[in-house]
């Protein structure tokens, strides 16, 4: 059963539900950039914003504009990845728990500090009651939930599901990856090359029917845990023949390069081993760091795809231009070289 990509948005370092970034991309010098946030006030009730912590907003917000944008006023599932959920409440959890000798604890905190508040709380606002779940795998949450969709699809549960993929980043977070080297980004990397920590927040709406706004096809997800190079090569081969193409037919390769120096090398041995000549995508110079990320990425290549061209500053190479006539890109992401991913988008367009 064909599943495809009807609607999609992000809120992250770029404009926020927005694809101005493909025209206009920003481009950042620092080590760690904030999210660029939409104004909340005219989507929330004051009283119901100030029960709402910044990550709850984000998740609500876009799922309502996503299905607004499909024209679809209810999902059959509701499935979501986190690395780290509402961390920013679990933390003032925690700390009022110190600083008041475990008395007068707002409930609140405490109720927003479970990572499936997300699926639930959009689940709550939209009055759906269907097939609820919400993954926390790190870095590969988002596959883990999109592979869950597609299950369900497949065994034609869901005609819809709303998929999303959403992480915040605190100041005690930030530090504790600094010194464990998770930043450890080229410093000498000029704002239009160099990645920077970040935090993310994407919402898709997937179904099985195809009309004149679908974005793209997912033709498959495959996830796979320490692989060795046969198994990925197996695996990506299966993949191609399962989807009726070869790998001369992919346009383009997305991957995870953010300067790096460990992750990087892993993207540099695969694409070299599997990948030969095709062209390497890449996108955390715009969109940062975070467990989400390949959410950005899958959102990013759906992109490239639905307006059929992959601009220059997305393809790794100082002298690569961009490509036209753009059909099936494949989004290659790997988590600390433990966990490997493979999704395969195609257009739609004849």
């Amino acid at each position: 059963m064909p599943v495809y990509i009807q609607s999609a948005n992000q809120i992250s370092a770029q404009k926020p539900l927005s694809d101005e970034w493909f025209d206009n991309p920003v481009y950042y010098g620092d080590k760690r950039v904030p999210t660029v946030d939409p104004d909340f006030s005219g989507h929330f009730p004051p009283l119901a914003a100030r029960r709402m912590c910044v990550l709850l907003k984000r998740a609500v917000m876009m799922s309502r504009l996503t299905l607004k944008a499909a024209s679809t006023e209810m999902p059959d599932a509701i499935i979501s990845g986190t690395g780290l959920g509402c961390i920013e409440n679990t933390e003032k959890f925690l700390h009022s728990i110190m600083e008041n000798d475990e008395k007068f604890l707002q409930p609140t905190y405490f109720m927003q500090s479970t990572h499936n508040i997300l699926s639930s709380s959009i689940a709550i606002d939209l009055k759906c009651h269907g097939y609820n779940n919400t993954f926390v795998n790190r870095g590969t949450s988002f596959e883990n939930a999109l592979l869950d969709a597609l299950m369900q699809f497949e065994r034609k549960r869901i005609r819809t599901a709303l998929v999303g993929g959403y992480d915040e980043l605190t100041d005690d977070y930030y530090r504790f990856f600094e010194r464990i080297g998770i930043w450890n980004f080229v410093a000498g990397a000029s704002p239009e090359e160099k990645c920077f920590a970040g935090e993310a927040a994407v919402s898709m709406l997937l179904g099985t029917d195809k009309n004149e706004h679908t974005i793209c096809e997912i033709n498959d997800v495959e996830l796979l845990f320490r692989p060795s190079y046969e198994e990925l090569g197996h695996t990506l081969d299966g993949m191609l023949a399962k989807a009726g193409c070869r790998l001369s037919d992919i346009d383009a390769v997305l991957t995870g390069l953010n300067t790096h120096a460990e992750n990087d090398r892993v993207y540099r041995e695969v694409t070299a081993r599997f990948f030969g000549s095709r062209p390497v995508m890449r996108y955390k110079h715009l969109f940062g760091e975070s467990f989400m990320s390949s959410a950005l990425g899958v959102y990013v290549a759906a992109t490239c795809l639905r307006k059929g061209r992959i601009p220059s500053f997305l393809l790794a190479g100082s002298n690569a231009a961009g490509i036209e006539n753009v059909k099936r890109i494949l989004v290659y992401s790997h988590y600390r070289n433990k966990s490997h991913s493979f999704i395969l988008l195609s257009s739609c367009s004849n």
